[in-house]
């Protein structure tokens, strides 16, 4: 047999058409793989096809399976073939073959879409073309079949959960509640201190308290662990390919379930865990059985980001009132802020997902796999300068270019992202979970963009405001939030060294009015080391407030009781922790203060030549510059090219007290900055 030419089943138009392969049924597991070929137009109701999920695996090829090419002279109206035809060979990866064999049928033909087939991988034209139509084959598929691989530690088990919970959910009604609007109505019946308040809240009880039952041993042994744990979850590629279809399957070994069951069971199984949580003794099957470690790593799991941007992107295509889906911004930091999220081509933390955001039209991104990290980091910097020229974003990519960056991408410039696994978090995006944004350091300015020097695509020409240079930074920089006093007590005094100086300088930031200087100096203490915003047990976040002071005191007495308690021991230890779980309880602790103190995670406290106090990047230096952008809503700390007036390179996002709420633009003159 002869190897397959994909010039056999070229296209007329590969912007307009796909292959699409058909796997031919065999009753017996081992027998070869056959399948026939052919081109389709996208979206020709009369081609019917499910598009395959799946991780590649190796790129190592172990498998030939024979596929027949259609010649129109010997296909028929029914789109099968009359006589026999000569088999070609097409080599599959290992991890695709054993997928095939599941997916094969014992009668009746499968039609598919893969892409490992589907694309000719070696053509790059071909390859820029097709994926970037690869949102719309997915979405186009009569239905997706994501593939996580064969049974195995349990998986049959947690798949039957699955199923078995998200039964009884859809019977009790939970999808009705999974709104905006009825959201906290399913929180208040799930957490009621009485679980027989009313008929509704007592089924819902029920129902969780089953959910724990059945998942209890899945947790305890790691069961449910491992079937999360899997590659599928970790893949960039998978997220545009569940989200973009209606229906879609999950499939691991011999069984399947729609991917809504699996929704609901995994939000019922988090409801019963946060009783757990709570103490209640309904769920008391889930304690002490099963770890902590297991508890929390449950609550961490890995769909919730994918049903997440599912079900964004299905109310954007049914056209639903306030459905915007999501921009490529959003989906970037989904993937990869605080998690690792990976793709073999490094580019395709971009192209993987670009046909699920809403705005890829609009940025013009094209895909392009010429080789070569200068491509990469030609790919990245492209894309982040349409974010910023097109998309009107400044924060939110400027927050994401962080140091160090990683070599698979490539030199890139100090203002254009790596989109590596696990970025920090940024302290802005807590503006998203509220109406009104938080911050707007810039006033209700626009982003202005200017063209860079000689034209050079490395180079971004922004407008702004410089607020002042940093004159002195922390020793170290706040790089571990959890608890521990010791840690907690050296911030803290880092910062209050910073904030004495500053009561030193008596700049009048804050205005002329004498009192009004003196209460703005003092707020800052414990305004700076939450970014000004409160965390609340309702898990909204707001603008501090003048009572926040006393939740900073609070916390800061903690810490140093704390300190004292670690000298005692006997009976004087006892006393004085029995005293604390007093406090603790009558919330008088400052914990929510200190929970604020999270969102600086990974900043350094500083403090500028005119007195100005905030939290920078970790990488920050004296003679850096705090500067605002126009059309940004926080400040940013730049450093200065020596030499080279007006070009700096970005350090890091910043929160600067006295300038998040447009002051600056009254105070400063406006001016052009090229980063590098």
């Amino acid at each position: 047999m002869q190897a397959f030419d994909y010039c056999s089943v070229g296209f007329n138009d590969a912007s307009k058409e796909i292959r699409i392969l058909q796997l031919s049924p065999s009753p017996t597991w081992s027998s070869p793989l056959e399948c026939r070929i052919f081109t389709a137009a996208l979206g020709d109701p009369a081609r019917p096809f499910k598009a395959l999920s799946y991780v590649w695996g190796s790129d190592t090829t172990t498998y030939n399976m024979r596929i027949t090419v259609d010649d129109p002279q010997t296909t028929n109206a029914n789109n099968t073939t009359g006589d026999p035809q000569i088999y070609h060979l097409i080599p599959i990866t290992t991890s695709l073959e054993t997928a095939l064999r599941y997916l094969r049928r014992p009668t009746d033909p499968t039609t598919l879409w893969i892409d490992q087939i589907c694309i000719n991988q070696s053509d790059i034209p071909e390859k820029n073309t097709q994926v970037a139509l690869m949102g719309k084959i997915y979405a186009a598929a009569s239905q997706v079949l994501v593939w996580l691989g064969p049974a195995a530690a349990g998986s049959d088990l947690v798949m039957d959960a699955w199923n078995h919970i998200g039964r009884e959910a859809h019977s009790w009604g939970l999808e009705s509640y999974c709104t905006q609007e009825r959201n906290h109505l399913l929180l208040a019946m799930a957490y009621n201190s009485n679980p027989d308040a009313n008929e509704e809240t007592r089924k819902l009880r029920s129902l969780l308290v089953r959910a724990a039952e059945i998942c209890a041993p899945l947790l305890r042994t790691g069961m449910m662990q491992a079937w999360f744990e899997r590659e599928w979850f970790k893949r960039v590629w998978i997220v545009q390919e569940f989200s973009m279809c209606r229906d879609t399957v999950i499939v691991c070994g011999e069984k399947n379930i729609g991917v809504e069951p699996v929704k609901t069971a995994v939000l019922v199984l988090q409801l019963a865990l946060g009783n757990a949580g709570f103490g209640s003794k309904e769920f008391a099957v889930l304690r002490p059985g099963v770890p902590v470690a297991r508890l929390n790593e449950f609550m961490e799991e890995p769909t919730r980001r994918l049903f997440s941007v599912r079900a964004r992107r299905q109310r954007f295509e049914k056209g639903e009132r306030g459905a915007e889906g999501d921009k490529l911004h959003v989906i970037l930091r989904k993937l990869f802020v605080g998690r690792e999220t990976r793709a073999t081509e490094y580019r395709d933390r971009i192209y993987g997902v670009l046909g699920l955001a809403v705005d890829a039209e609009e940025l013009g991104i094209v895909p392009d796999y010429t080789p070569g990290l200068e491509t990469t980091a030609r790919i990245l910097t492209g894309v982040a300068r349409a974010m910023v020229e097109k998309g009107g974003q400044v924060d939110n990519i400027l927050c994401y270019s962080q140091a160090p960056k990683t070599r698979e991408a490539g030199p890139l410039p100090s203002w254009v992202p790596d989109w590596r696994g696990n970025l920090r978090k940024s302290y802005h995006t807590i503006t998203e979970a509220v109406d009104t944004p938080l911050y707007a350091a810039s006033g209700d300015s626009r982003v202005e963009v200017v063209p860079p020097p000689e034209n050079n695509d490395k180079i971004l020409g922004l407008r702004g405001y410089v607020v002042d240079t940093i004159e002195r930074v922390a020793e170290g920089a706040w790089d571990d939030m959890n608890w521990d006093y010791v840690r907690y007590l050296r911030y803290l005094t880092q910062f209050d060294e910073l904030y004495q100086l500053s009561l030193e300088k008596g700049v009048a930031i804050h205005g002329q009015d004498h009192n009004t200087i003196q209460r703005r100096k003092e707020e800052a203490r414990w305004r700076v080391p939450i970014g000004d915003v409160y965390w609340s047990e309702s898990g909204v976040s707001h603008r501090a407030t003048p009572e926040i002071a006393i939740e900073h005191t609070r916390c800061v007495e903690n810490v140093y009781v704390f300190q004292v308690m670690d000298r005692l021991d006997g009976v004087e230890f006892d006393e004085r922790m029995a005293a604390w779980q007093k406090r603790f309880q009558d919330g008088l602790v400052g914990s929510n203060y200190r929970q604020s103190m999270t969102i600086m995670e990974g900043k350094r406290p500083f403090l500028t030549r005119e007195d100005y106090l905030g939290m920078g990047p970790a990488e920050a230096e004296k003679g850096d510059v705090v500067v605002v952008f126009c059309g940004g809503r926080i400040p940013f700390v730049l450093r200065p090219k020596k030499r080279e007036q007006s070009m700096f390179t970005l350090v890091g996002e910043a929160y600067c007290d006295g300038v998040m709420d447009g002051e600056i633009i009254e105070k400063g003159d406006k001016q052009t900055f090229f980063l590098e």
